[in-house]
């Protein structure tokens, strides 16, 4: 049997690739993230290591806040601690460092580098060290507080040379720097595509943090010691009550490189999510082929067990035909994947995203992973139509034709509705308070009914959305229609993919309709004032407090407040406060307060939000007690309560609650209110000014400022869609295969249309269309399954603030039109093929 089923796929060598495909599709995916993510740490580990190679000892303070997401505050050192080290017997040479934001603003006044989810812009420490970071490449480190040093990629894409003059924005305002040196950190140009502005130790101080004040201390020692021994000495040096740590260099490394690996294991998480769900769509179109092929081969199959083959060999014959399959898949999938590793790496370097070179790093658990796991889907898609096969009788020889059996039993209704039923229990138990991990179970059982059901539901919906074609296409119409329903479970199938994958869609659409309605309720109602200068930056840098300042200074404006955040620590757990300014804050930036007034927000006070009272059965006068990244222990009197907790969370501050502390605060917007009668066109062109003189930041009217926040959830969706793209690659492929099968399948009926007058173009026609229902179909149900899905996921949200939900009508359009496109594309082939048919040995098969 095993010659036998080698010798079938070798003599369906097309088949065999078509088959292929969705394996192909899916491992490359899945092979290509897991080479990529290797790559990428070992890059990283590699660049740490060459970075921190003279570094033998490092000190930094213990106190850390650690807040979500994996932000962290850590309290900055006193300067007299590098005399201290200095002293230490083994100390060759010492270099207090600071990591800071700073932004460098290019020659064309636009900032360099991405805000927010781009590689972050730093301000740091560059002087003459031997374990220093950096090497000058061309000019000096600077040396005064005029002098600035940029790394290689931000002096090129800013177009500087040695002796220009640069625009710096960072915590103390925006300034202007003489160009004096070009530095590569290590052997690349920058960093993972990062910005860097170098500056003296006093500058970097004054400019980027606090006078007095640094975050680190680099350490190179003078051989006569151990790292390990160098490191405890210096801790023995250090009194105990700076609260500080030392580290030996391989620890610091570690550390940098454990980090960065773990900020990229979710990139690594949600890449192989979405290959797995591309691999599980994929296992349909699998399913799909074999079962075509397992009914086409009837005869073929009915002879075998004539001549004394077994159920069992007939059965195993084609499951090594899907163990070739998935071996022919995964091998070619695992070399597409290391192409597409290589694709995704050019992307990087094309976006300014600057790595060491090096090879590729293709792990064996990337190779193992890959052909495992393709062929355990293969072989699981091809298990049912194998044992399918198997039980074909003997007799079943005598017939000249074999089809695919299409009846349904009353089994697979009643099961599909247990599901379903099941699925929906669980859902109501989360809508009832219970635990959201139900949620995830009840959509899988909900989504495993439907595609259960999906033969019951395919006859029905194929004729109805047939309909359209009937009225239009007169007879091609309609056997475009009763070829749809002519076999509803091998329409589900064809459509299930679809289905998955507009579900997935809609559900997502639904989800963030529903996010952008909240935000645009939400700005509309608590932000007053005219215009607002936004910055997407979070967690990491944003607008100089200075900045608020300044624009109030503005003759033309009536307040301008800055909203920022700050991270403390409130009963041992990071939590984060917003900053305000009491004294313009009022007027433009509406918390909703209940109790006291934004005059009763001092330095020693703080508001709370009506759901924290409700929570902590609080009131006025109640004390909180935080822990500033300083380590500096305050007590606040609650002094007003508010309603409007969507953009300012639990606890809102005076920004002059950090005034007299080594803690630095950014603003995430400032927000702007006009003097009535100003001109708009004035109004903008003046305050426009100000932003352009200050380097960052961008200007937007109130209308425009709301519609940005509720926009911003876009780029969430353009990923997800990005990456559903494969999703809907597969379906298509399936489409095809499933279109060109049946034509084979109809070679007789195709041939003897073609005999009583039909023409190409109306073969052609009606191929195309029955492609176009069956696109439909898996949209059409993907659609309902979806928004109710999205509805599910955005009530389960409802604690965390999530209380509207909308249905994406322009999303569901588009997917609908979407359909339509897919269907005509996934036809043409199959159609052409169809056209193809010879008539005469077509008529004579019978």
């Amino acid at each position: 049997m095993l010659r036998i089923a080698l010798k079938g796929i070798l003599g369906r060598k097309a088949r065999l690739v078509l088959t292929s495909l969705a394996v192909i599709l899916g491992t490359a995916f899945l092979s290509g993230t897991a080479v990529f993510s290797a790559t990428l740490n070992r890059t990283f580990d590699n660049l740490f290591s060459d970075v921190f190679r003279n570094v033998d000892a490092y000190v930094r303070s213990t106190q850390v806040i650690e807040a979500d997401f994996g932000a962290e505050e850590r309290q900055r050192l006193p300067q007299e601690i590098i005399a201290i080290v200095e002293q230490v017997p083994g100390v060759a040479d010492v270099q207090g460092d600071i990591q800071a934001f700073a932004r460098i603003v290019g020659k064309n006044g636009e900032p360099l580098g991405a805000e927010g989810a781009g590689p972050p812009t730093f301000g740091s420490v560059g002087e003459e060290f031997k374990g220093a970071l950096w090497t000058i490449s061309e000019g000096k480190f600077p040396s005064n507080s005029t002098e600035v040093a940029l790394d290689e990629a931000s002096a090129k894409t800013g177009n500087y040379a040695i002796g220009d003059r640069v625009k710096i924005v960072a915590q103390a305002g925006s300034r202007v720097f003489t160009l004096v040196g070009i530095a590569s950190y290590g052997d690349v140009r920058s960093p993972g595509g990062a910005t860097f502005a170098l500056f003296d130790l006093a500058t970097a101080q004054e400019f980027l943090a606090k006078p007095g004040f640094i975050d680190n201390i680099l350490v190179s020692g003078d051989g006569t010691l151990s790292d390990e021994e160098l490191t405890e000495a210096i801790a023995r040096a250090i009194p105990s009550s700076y609260k500080a740590e030392t580290l030996t260099g391989a620890q610091i490394t570690k550390e940098t490189q454990d980090q960065i690996g773990s900020a990229l294991s979710f990139f690594n998480i949600l890449l192989s999510t979405f290959s797995y769900i591309a691999l599980g769509v994929g296992s349909f179109v699998i399913y799909n082929v074999f079962s075509i092929s397992a009914a086409q081969r009837q005869r073929e199959n009915a002879l075998l067990r004539a001549i004394g083959a077994s159920k069992k060999q007939v059965t195993r014959a084609m499951l090594i035909e899907s163990v070739v399959v998935g071996l022919f898949g995964s091998v070619i999938g695992l070399f597409a994947g290391i192409g597409l590793s290589k694709a995704l790496s050019a992307l990087l370097k094309a976006a300014g995203i600057d790595l060491p070179t090096g090879g590729l790093v293709v792990p064996s658990s990337a190779i193992a992973n890959t052909i495992v796991v393709g062929l355990i889907v293969t072989v699981s898609s091809a298990w049912l139509p194998a044992r399918r096969a198997g039980k074909v009788p003997p007799l079943a020889a005598m017939r000249e034709t074999a089809i695919e059996v299409v009846a349904l039993t009353r089994r697979r209704t009643i099961f599909g509705f247990v599901l379903i039923a099941l699925g929906a229990v669980a859902i109501v138990a989360v809508t009832n308070g219970a635990s959201n991990t139900w949620l995830g179970l009840g959509i899988l059982l909900v989504f495993s009914g439907t595609i259960t059901l999906g033969p019951v539901i395919a006859r029905p919906v194929a004729l109805l959305l047939g309909k359209p074609a009937e009225r239009l296409r007169g007879v091609t119409g309609t056997m475009a229609r009763q070829n749809s329903a002519r076999n509803p479970k091998r329409t589900a199938r064809t459509a299930s993919p679809v289905l998955i994958g507009v579900a997935l869609v809609t559900a997502v659409a639904a989800l963030a309709a529903s996010i952008r309605t909240q935000i645009d309720g939400v700005f509309t109602e608590q932000f007053k004032g005219d215009y607002a200068i936004s910055t997407t930056a979070r967690g990491f840098g944003g607008l100089s407090p200075s900045l608020a300042d300044d624009i109030n200074l503005l003759p033309e404006v009536e307040r301008a407040t800055g909203i920022g955040l700050l991270t403390v620590k409130i009963e041992d757990r990071g939590q984060y406060l917003t900053t305000i300014n009491p004294a313009t804050a009022e007027g433009v930036f509406d918390l909703g307060l209940t109790s006291g007034t934004y005059s009763d927000l001092t330095a020693d006070t703080i508001f709370v939000s009506q759901q924290y009272v409700e929570n902590n059965d609080s009131k006025l006068g109640d004390t909180i007690s935080i822990t500033l990244a300083d380590a500096q222990v305050k007590t606040l009197s609650i002094a007003g309560i508010y309603e409007f907790d969507e953009i300012a969370g639990k606890y809102t501050v005076s920004r002059d609650l950090i005034k007299d502390s080594t803690v630095i605060n950014f603003d995430l917007g400032v927000y702007i209110k006009m003097k009535s009668g100003v001109p708009e066109e004035s109004a903008r062109a003046i305050l426009q000014s100000a932003v352009d003189k200050y380097g960052q930041g961008t200007l937007l009217s109130k209308r425009e400022y709301i519609d940005s926040q509720s926009g911003q959830i876009n780029q969430l969706l353009g990923l997800i869609y990005g990456l559903l793209f494969l999703s809907v690659i597969i379906a298509v492929v399936g489409i095809i295969i499933t279109l060109l099968l049946s034509v084979f399948e109809r070679q007789r009926e195709i041939g003897l249309l073609r005999a009583v007058g039909m023409t190409k173009s109306q073969v052609r026609t009606t191929v195309r269309w029955e492609s176009v229902i069956t696109s439909l179909l898996g949209a059409v149900v993907g659609i309902v399954l979806g928004v109710g899905l999205g509805w599910v996921i955005v009530y389960a949200l409802r604690d965390q603030g999530l209380s509207s939900f909308s249905v994406p009508i322009s999303s569901t359009v588009s997917i609908l039109i979407m359909a339509f496109v897919i269907g005509v594309l996934a036809a043409v082939y199959p159609a052409w093929r169809a056209t193809r048919v010879n008539l005469l040995t077509a008529i004579t098969t019978s």
